[in-house]
């Protein structure tokens, strides 16, 4: 099993451009900027692309992260993500069992899944990683939308063998808390693309802060 301590989420009206290819080349932007900052994956969200654009997308950040420790891994369409040579997949908490994807995908690939308060924990079975969210209130999130809280990580974390990624609402401040809960790292849109639009040294600065946190946690091989 393999849990990042920082996993960067993409999100395409965040990172901004100016029609389909200056988005394209954003997105393969901020790809390499996380992993010359050393986050430990990238997670390309991309609802609204086609297959052929984000396959594009993706083979041009798998590229971009060449000769870093920085795995991509393509939001749900594992298709995808095995055709642009990604280092795996993030599925949904409704999306194929990972069980049945291990029959298909190639030795060591990465499989993480997004789990909430309500599912069991046999949901993350074969996965690498669970992504627990919302834990924290988040500026992503409509007005209103339910968090789960701290407590409901820790319970989670508490009855599964799967490293627990925390997601929603995720600052540096409130990375030991996470841990605390037995987090093995975080995940996020803002708090990446907030680092990354002040520049190189914010961002590395970041991260270093957030792996400090983390450091014990389990690497990949």
């Amino acid at each position: 099993m393999w849990a990042p301590r920082t996993l960067a989420i993409t999100h395409r009206p965040r990172l901004g451009g100016r029609g389909p290819d200056d988005e394209q080349r954003r997105l393969v932007r901020f790809a390499a900027a996380m992993a010359a900052a050393g986050v430990d994956a990238v997670q390309v969200r991309a609802h609204d692309w086609q297959d052929a654009r984000l396959l594009s997308g993706a083979r041009q950040a798998v590229a971009a992260l060449q000769g870093s420790a920085c795995r991509l891994l393509v939001n749900e369409r594992a298709h995808v993500a095995l055709a642009a040579g990604a280092h795996g997949v993030h599925l949904r908490s409704t999306g194929v069992a990972a069980r049945r994807l291990r029959c298909v995908v190639p030795r060591g690939w990465i499989i993480g899944r997004s789990v909430h308060a309500s599912d069991a924990a046999t949901e993350v079975d074969e996965a690498d990683y669970a992504l627990f969210g919302t834990v924290f209130p988040s500026g992503s999130k409509p007005s209103g939308a339910p968090v789960a809280g701290v407590d409901a990580l820790a319970a989670w974390a508490a009855r599964t063998r799967v490293p627990v990624v925390a997601v929603g609402g995720v600052s540096l401040a409130r990375c030991p808390t996470a841990r605390a809960a037995g987090a093995r790292g975080v995940a996020g849109i803002e708090v990446f693309a907030d680092a990354w639009e002040r520049g190189g040294d914010a961002l590395a600065a970041l991260v270093r802060e957030v792996h400090a946190v983390f450091q014990d946690g389990e690497r990949a091989q």
